[in-house]
């Protein structure tokens, strides 16, 4: 009986559940059995029902032991790739399309350039000894064949892949968005489509490391603080100039204070991960002044300190007025001292 005619018998569509075939099984039983039915087939109808269902158990039984025997899908490992981001693309995140391929080893001989079963050694014809070349070849003594080192067999080189171990290569590509706050060390795992004949669009596990390029004028922290050591003209620095900073998301105006050499930004620096909140930039000023003064320079100063000794009322100028008073007084009473005899 065919397991369809099986499931036909009970009365029920075929590929119906255990409980609908029980079920099925359970009321037509329970119609035709001998004991509650006295019709003259209910004897045959009882154990055409019987054999339906034993039927249709093995074949559910058969179908779960081929199933169980079919192998588990093998995950192809993911591919190693490695992006370089520089501070600004850690800053404000950024698109990137990355691009590869992939070399795996030949199939047919495991990576070993060999095909996997021996040939008969065609130097010696399998005997693994030759005759060496003299007058009277049938006098010459043999010896062991060099070309497969008496063993009488060789592997010769595997034709799939010119005896070079690895598989035609696949290329892949996909476009990845790298979100800000990442870290040098940060990993992602993405998915790719390899390229290629018979194998367009097949997806390709990618783990993407992310390395940070050396900046021109940053050092970066692990808590994302940046700091950056940024030379200044030394009269600006003196005169509480502004200046521009550069931070990752452009140029950024700071004031400078006179006596003041570290500065804190803050905000300016990389994201922290997984969080809206950014770093600090902090930035180290270096005075530079010239070496010698050019005349205008010198002419310039000479003002300066004139006004600023002159500068009565201020506390700059009466604090040197008060210190020439003492300097006075103090010649006066030394000089007066040693004028006596």
């Amino acid at each position: 009986m065919d397991v369809d005619d099986c499931y036909r018998e009970l009365g029920v569509a075929p590929g119906s559940s255990d409980a609908e075939v029980k079920a099925a099984w359970r009321r037509l039983a329970a119609r035709w059995h001998p004991d509650r039915n006295d019709s003259p087939d209910a004897l045959r109808k009882i154990q055409r029902i019987n054999r339906a269902l034993e039927e249709i158990r093995r074949s559910k039984q058969a179908a779960t032991e081929e199933e169980d025997e079919q192998p588990a899908p093998q995950h192809e490992a993911p591919v190693e790739h490695t992006v370089d981001l520089s501070l600004e693309e850690v800053a404000g995140g950024c698109v990137r399309e990355l691009r590869g391929e992939v070399v795996d080893e030949c199939a047919d001989c495991a990576g070993t350039g060999l095909q996997p079963h021996p040939t008969a050694c065609p130097e010696c014809d399998g005997t693994g000894r030759v005759r060496q070349a003299l007058w009277f070849a049938w006098m010459s003594p043999t010896t062991e064949c060099g070309a497969c080192r008496g063993l009488g067999s060789t592997r010769q080189g595997c034709r799939a892949c010119d005896a070079s171990g690895k598989a035609p290569a696949r290329k892949y590509r996909c476009r990845v968005e790298l979100p800000p706050g990442l870290r040098g060390g940060s990993v992602l795992n993405v998915s790719a489509r390899v390229q290629g004949r018979g194998q367009q669009g097949r997806p390709l596990p990618l783990r993407v490391h992310v390395q940070l390029k050396a900046h021109e004028f940053f050092h970066v922290q692990p808590d994302g603080t940046l700091t950056c050591e940024l030379p200044v003209d030394g009269f600006a620095w003196i005169a509480g100039r502004w200046i521009d900073v550069p931070t990752p998301r452009g140029l950024q105006q700071m004031r400078l204070r006179r006596g003041t050499l570290n500065y804190r930004i803050k905000g300016a620096g990389l994201p922290w991960q997984d969080a809206a909140e950014c770093g600090d930039c902090i930035v180290t000023v270096v005075p530079l002044f010239p070496q010698e003064f050019s005349p205008q320079q010198e002419a310039a100063i000479d003002r300066l300190v004139a006004g600023n000794t002159g500068a009565a009322g201020t506390e700059a100028g009466d604090r040197m007025a008060a210190w020439k008073r003492r300097l006075t007084s103090w010649r006066a009473r030394i000089g007066g001292a040693t004028a006596q005899p």
